[in-house]
């Protein structure tokens, strides 16, 4: 009986050397796969300029200052914006002013009429 106890433990441990001899050439296979990978991905991204300055923080920090920027300049853009509908010269200014001034009494003696007209319309 202990001769075949013997015999077992002997066998299984023979089994259990030759499962981790497979295993073992196995993680050396994937080792050197990912060694490969790895090194694949590294050029890669010095291909396209990655340099380790540029990160997921920092790139976050640089978004954040940027809509912080935005919201700085965009009632200054606004105001800019208004500024560039003016013509360049005082006498193009003034004449501007003169249409806007007709345009307006246009307007009034417009809705002048139509209140005229539904004043006098006998039906309302």
């Amino acid at each position: 009986m202990l001769e075949k106890f013997k015999n077992d433990v002997e066998k299984q441990q023979v089994e259990q050397m030759a499962d981790w001899q497979t295993k073992l050439v196995m993680m050396d296979s994937k080792e050197r796969q990912y060694i490969l990978q790895v090194s694949n991905y590294k050029a890669m991204l010095n291909r396209v300029g990655y340099t380790p300055e540029i990160n997921h923080c920092v790139l976050m920090e640089m978004a954040e200052h940027k809509k912080d920027l935005e919201r700085k300049t965009k009632p200054i853009a606004d105001t800019l914006r208004s500024y560039q509908d003016l013509p360049p010269d005082k006498a193009l200014a003034a004449l501007a002013i003169e249409d806007k001034k007709r345009q307006y009494a246009a307007a009034e003696k417009y809705l002048e009429d139509v209140l005229q007209s539904a004043l006098t319309t006998p039906g309302l």
